[in-house]
C-alpha cells in the first residue's frame, strides 16, 4: 500500500511540477503546451488501447465492457458540457481571452471538475495494479506525463483569470491534490471487490481517458479546414507520434522483462 501511495504522489508531483513550471514560464509557456500535449496524448492512447482497454474486456463480456467504456466516456464527457473543461491542456484551444477573465467566477465548477479528473487518475493506478497483479508502470507512466501539461495549463488559466502567482500555484496544487484522494479511495474501497467488478472500473477509467484524447485530437470541435492544415498537423503528429511509440516499446519491455 505505502508503495503504490507513493507512486501515485510521483503523478501528483509531477502535476505541480508543471504548475510551477507555468508560474514561472508565464506566457512563454503556451507557445510549447500544445506540442507537450499531444506528446501525453500519443502516451495516454498507447497506454489506454493496449494496456487498459485490453485488461477490462479480458475480465469482461463485450456487453459489459461497452456499457462501462461508454458510462466512462459520458461522465467526462457530462462533466465537460454541463460543469467546466474537464483538462485544460486537452481544452486549451478553447480557451480564450473571455474565458480566462470569467473562470474567477467559476472556480468552483473549475474545482469540481478537474478533482474529478485527478480522482480518476488515481484510481487508474491503483485498478490496473489490482487487476495485473504488480505495479503496472506503464498506466503510471501515461498518467504522470498527462500530469505534466494539465498542471501547467491549469496554472496558466489561473493567472490568465486574474489570480496572482501564488494563489495561481496553490489552487493548482490543491486541485492536483486530488490524485491522491483517488488512488486512496481505490486502495480502501476496493480491496475486496471481484475482478469482474474491477474490470468495469478500469474499462469506465478507459472510457474516459478515450474522451481526453478525442478532446485532445479535437475531432469533432474544429473545422475541417483547420484540422488538416499540415503545417500545424505535422509537428503535434510527430511529437504525439514518437511519444506513442516510445511508450508502445516501454509496454513491450515491462510485458516481457517486468514481474
Amino acid at each position: 500500500m505505502t508503495f503504490l501511495l507513493l507512486r501515485t504522489t510521483l503523478a501528483m508531483l509531477i502535476a505541480f511540477g508543471g504548475g510551477t513550471l507555468g508560474i514561472v514560464l508565464g506566457k512563454v509557456a503556451p507557445h510549447r503546451l500544445n506540442l507537450l500535449v499531444y506528446a501525453a496524448m500519443g502516451a495516454l492512447l498507447a497506454v489506454t488501447a493496449f494496456d487498459i482497454l485490453p485488461d477490462a474486456k479480458a475480465l469482461l463480456p463485450w456487453p459489459l465492457f461497452l456499457a462501462a467504456v461508454g458510462s466512462g466516456y459520458a461522465l467526462f464527457w457530462a462533466v465537460g458540457k454541463y460543469v467546466y473543461h474537464i483538462c485544460p491542456a486537452c481544452s486549451i484551444s478553447a480557451f480564450d481571452q473571455a474565458t480566462t477573465e470569467r473562470l474567477g467566477q467559476s472556480v468552483l465548477l473549475l474545482m469540481i471538475a478537474l478533482s474529478l479528473h485527478s480522482a480518476m487518475d488515481g484510481i487508474a493506478v491503483v485498478v490496473g495494479d489490482k487487476i495485473t497483479g504488480h505495479p503496472n508502470l506503464a498506466v503510471l507512466f501515461a498518467v504522470s506525463f498527462h500530469k505534466l501539461p494539465e498542471g501547467l495549463a491549469l496554472s496558466l488559466l489561473l493567472l490568465g483569470a486574474g489570480y496572482k502567482p501564488r494563489a495561481a500555484l496553490l489552487w493548482t496544487f490543491a486541485i492536483e491534490s486530488a490524485t491522491e484522494v483517488g488512488a486512496l479511495i481505490g486502495v480502501l474501497g476496493l480491496q475486496r471487490v471481484s475482478l469482474l467488478h474491477l474490470g468495469m472500473i478500469f474499462a469506465h477509467v478507459g472510457g474516459g481517458f478515450v474522451y481526453l484524447i478525442v478532446t485532445t485530437l479535437g475531432l469533432f470541435t474544429q473545422p475541417l479546414g483547420r484540422r488538416f492544415a499540415p503545417r500545424k498537423v505535422l509537428p503535434f503528429a510527430a511529437s504525439s507520434g514518437l511519444a506513442f511509440t516510445l511508450t508502445a516499446g516501454l509496454m513491450l519491455l515491462l510485458h516481457r522483462y517486468g514481474p
